[in-house]
């Protein structure tokens, strides 16, 4: 299925066919499919509609939006325009990473829309100055572009970092692995770029989670070095009623079959 709104199109696959209806986002590098995992554990509760992110699985790559930014008032109006279309008051929220930094969007700019969310190994919990200097200004989006064609200085600097110990083996090997074609580099380099934009305000957020009483769940890996648990800690606090965080035995990769069935025995989903 493919749902367009203004001058957004993306790409939704559905699983399951339950009342409760589920909006979900993957990962960098993923797509949609990623939560067909979910289907066995939640299929006849819930209908998860898991959408391809811009430049991603089966939406189209909108190389002008690297230039003019995806906004949040954009997103707000896309994913109510869906909630709309599939009749749906509200909709539980599952966030994967990249995705979570969209969930977290939309839990800033519609919350009302939202019974609960999932967040999962979120980006989004921490500001990251270089990106936004670098993604901010023309020479900076420079640098992304020279990064596609000549990636040597960069992977020279991530070395040398690792080399000092400040970053972990895990990490490097993840930012090697994730930019070691073109093709990947590319996609960087488009995603980073047309999402700039898409910051959420951590406390905006809370605040609304305790205005709504909307709970929101936090999951993360206990080995994940690419988004790790400690990031809950700054963001928890701000509505410490609404906002809870659960660590599991896994790394960054968490979408699977055993984190449905942890979703469905707690009853999260069932009834939020």
């Amino acid at each position: 299925m493919q749902f367009v709104n203004g001058l957004l199109s993306l790409a939704c696959r559905s699983f399951g066919h339950g009342p409760q209806v589920i909006i979900a986002f993957h990962g960098f590098g993923r797509s949609g499919e990623d939560f067909s995992v979910f289907a066995k554990a939640l299929g006849d509760i819930a209908t998860i509609h898991a959408f391809d992110l811009p430049f991603h699985g089966e939406s189209p790559s909108p190389s002008e939006r690297v230039i003019i930014p995806f906004e949040p008032n954009e997103l707000r109006d896309y994913f109510t325009a869906f909630a709309d279309h599939i009749q749906a008051e509200k909709f539980v929220l599952i966030g994967y990473s990249l995705g979570g930094r969209v969930a977290l969007s939309l839990l800033e700019t519609m919350p009302e829309r939202i019974a609960r969310a999932f967040l999962i190994a979120p980006d989004g919990l921490k500001t990251k100055p270089w990106y936004r200097g670098l993604a901010s200004s023309a020479w900076g989006r420079a640098r992304y572009t020279h990064f596609i064609d000549q990636p040597q200085r960069v992977y020279w600097i991530v070395n040398a970092v690792h080399g000092l110990k400040l970053m972990n083996d895990k990490m490097r090997r993840f930012i090697l692995g994730q930019t070691d074609t073109r093709e990947k580099r590319l996609l960087l380099h488009d995603v980073w770029l047309s999402f700039r934009h898409i910051e959420p305000d951590l406390h905006a957020v809370a605040s609304n989670a305790s205005r709504l009483q909307l709970p929101i769940n936090l999951i993360f890996g206990a080995k994940d070095s690419v988004i790790r648990p400690e990031l809950a800690k700054n963001f928890e606090p701000l509505a410490a009623q609404w906002i809870s965080t659960t660590v599991v035995d896994a790394g960054h990769q968490l979408l699977t079959a055993e984190l449905g069935m942890l979703l469905r025995n707690r009853s999260k989903i069932a009834s939020p």
